[in-house]
């Protein structure tokens, strides 16, 4: 079976790759939406955040893991989580996986016609879209469930850069 998508629009930021990388809360940019979808914008402002699913188009589509070490990012930036363990990497947001695509949610700032200015961006310059959908409260869940090593690699990483925005 092939499955075959087309690009409904694409990410721009003036950050280099390296930038986002190391972002803890994303960036600034804004999506594109190509001038033939934009008509489905139509209401979208009304909305605060958007749920982006994106096509990754640098990652090495030839070679991925299966396991993987999560918060390997942070490494990057100083931050030692050895308690870490080695995990599937379904586990993880690796971007290294057997489809590379993301799901991420961003902040709606403004639309002007088919482009939307968005923050807490983690894509690339130039990432393709393949979808939005508006985040609203079905998509909220209160009450998570997640293993001890992540949520005291998540209180270290929010004590570090003093965030209050990853809960």
């Amino acid at each position: 079976m092939e499955i075959v998508f087309r690009p409904i629009g694409y990410v721009r930021t003036r950050y280099s790759d390296e930038e986002v990388s190391k972002s803890i809360e994303g960036v600034d940019g804004y999506i594109e939406i190509l001038p033939e979808y934009e008509e489905g914008l139509d209401g979208i402002e009304d909305f605060s955040h958007l749920v982006v699913i994106a096509y990754l188009h640098k990652v090495d589509r030839n070679s991925f893991p299966l396991r993987v070490k999560p918060f390997r990012k942070f490494a990057r930036v100083g931050i030692s989580l050895p308690e870490v363990p080695l995990v599937g990497v379904f586990v993880s947001n690796s971007p290294h996986r057997p489809n590379p695509i993301a799901l991420t949610i961003v902040k709606l700032v403004k639309r002007n016609r088919n482009i939307l200015y968005v923050s807490s961006l983690d894509l690339y310059d130039g990432t393709p879209i393949l979808d939005l959908k508006p985040y609203g409260y079905g998509m909220r869940i209160k009450d998570i469930k997640v293993p001890r090593w992540y949520e005291e690699a998540w209180n270290l990483i929010k004590s570090i850069f003093r965030l209050t925005t990853l809960d």
